[in-house]
């Protein structure tokens, strides 16, 4: 496994990191062992960066998580997070970092997040006097917390000032094939400043792989699959300390694990060659983050979403109709029961038009 500097944190991480938040859920209500011993599995395959939070995988993941770290000989490193809706002041924020150390079987987290942070609204409730970064900060005085980082979901401008007010040691930042051109902005800035830089959604939210011939320029020969040529694009930035994909079974650890060799540099003249493949329309993809899973009327926003990236990639109305019916059971009308009421926007993490889409969906 290629290992690689994090930042100015004296940490040197495994290019590749798991992704606790796509444990098969039949498996963990069944025995939670089962997703242990794949994460116990990864980590002897090399990999020693692992990445969980509150509320993956139904609230389970930081303890599949711990029940596996309980195990390791050789201990892997640790990344939890706290978002404005676990915790709005110091002493609330405080107790979900005693609540991660105990669900993960640690007496040290090595990396603690400010949790999806998506604009600098956001990061000032999170760092105002008593706000969640007074707690933290105050858990890592004590022994708690060795390195204070962030996860984001902003625009490079936003990331800039983020990073320039100087709190947090690595971050973590969505940053794919579908996106780089869009995005290269914030992972150079966190290098220039010496940050960890951690990748999340490195497969667009599994959008990379299903659209394969839709991105076979990432590829570097013939015989790689696009999910690979994928994974080998970002390990082989410079700026990048740990692509992190979420990790479900053997066949995506193995397949993760393969790409972490044989990589090649990424350039900036591979850059500039790999841009003119884009289009804008790449960067409106919904990524299957699911944050904006939260609908008072329960629609099931993320299959609805996922369906209108078909529409984008193949410019073809029915093909949201084809994507709902074939692979989710659902109805475009589905889409109608919208009541535009607003909450699911503000939650998501690129700022996509939800609404819009529904009402394009269901007309």
């Amino acid at each position: 496994m290629i290992q690689k500097k994090f930042g100015g944190t004296g940490k040197t991480v495994s290019a590749i990191g798991f992704g606790a938040m796509r444990f098969i859920k039949e498996e963990y209500e069944k025995d939670p062992d089962i997703c242990a011993e794949l994460v116990k599995k990864a980590v002897d395959m090399g990999i020693n960066y692992i990445d969980t939070a509150p509320g993956y995988c139904d609230d389970q993941s930081e303890i599949i998580v711990g029940r596996a770290y309980e195990q390791c000989k050789d201990k892997p490193y640790l990344s939890t997070k706290c978002g404005l809706w676990n915790a709005n002041r110091a002493s609330s924020a405080r107790k979900m970092v005693e609540q991660s150390l105990q669900r993960l079987q640690t007496e040290k987290i090595t990396f603690y997040n400010l949790w999806n942070i998506k604009s600098m609204d956001e990061y000032r409730q999170m760092t105002r006097k008593d706000g969640n970064l007074s707690g933290i900060l105050k858990a890592k005085e004590e022994g708690l917390i060795e390195h204070i980082c962030c996860t984001v979901h902003a625009d490079g401008k936003t990331i800039k000032e983020i990073i320039a007010d100087g709190k947090v040691d690595a971050v973590t930042l969505g940053y794919n094939a579908l996106n780089f051109a869009y995005r290269r902005e914030g992972v150079k800035a966190c290098y220039e400043q010496n940050l960890g830089v951690v990748v999340m959604n490195p497969l667009g939210g599994g959008t990379i792989p299903q659209y394969a011939e839709k991105f076979g320029f990432i590829k570097t020969s013939p015989d790689e699959t696009v999910a690979t040529a994928a994974l080998k694009f970002l390990i082989g930035h410079p700026e990048i300390s740990v692509t992190l994909p979420g990790i479900s079974n053997l066949d995506e650890l193995n397949e993760c694990v393969a790409a972490a060799e044989n990589v090649v540099p990424v350039t900036e003249e591979r850059l500039d060659e790999l841009t003119k493949s884009l289009n804008e329309e790449l960067n409106t993809l919904c990524t299957g983050c699911q944050y904006c899973d939260q609908c008072p009327s329960n629609l099931p926003l993320p299959r609805l979403m996922e369906a209108y990236n078909s529409y984008i990639l193949s410019g073809e109305k029915k093909s949201i109709a084809n994507r709902l019916s074939w692979h989710w059971g659902l109805k475009p009308e589905t889409a109608a029961a919208c009541t535009q009421c607003g909450v699911c926007e503000p939650l998501c993490t690129q700022k996509l038009p939800i609404i819009e889409r529904l009402q394009e969906i269901c007309s």
